[in-house]
């Protein structure tokens, strides 16, 4: 099974925040999305997602 892929970013004037693709046993993935709260990861939504591609500037990088 694949590892989760996260994106950890930073809002201007706002909290740290992540998007997390995380694998599921039938196959497709479930994108959840998180906030940095000081002490923790907190979920602010999920839902799920057929295919996942990571895009740079050379092409794809993973997912394809």
């Amino acid at each position: 099974m694949t590892d989760a892929i996260d994106i950890r970013y930073q809002p201007a004037g706002g909290p740290l925040r992540k998007v997390s693709f995380r694998p599921r046993s039938d196959g497709g993935w479930l994108r959840v999305t998180l906030e940095w709260n000081g002490c923790q990861w907190r979920e602010t939504g999920c839902e799920s997602v057929d295919e996942v591609a990571l895009e740079c500037t050379g092409g794809v990088a993973i997912g394809e």
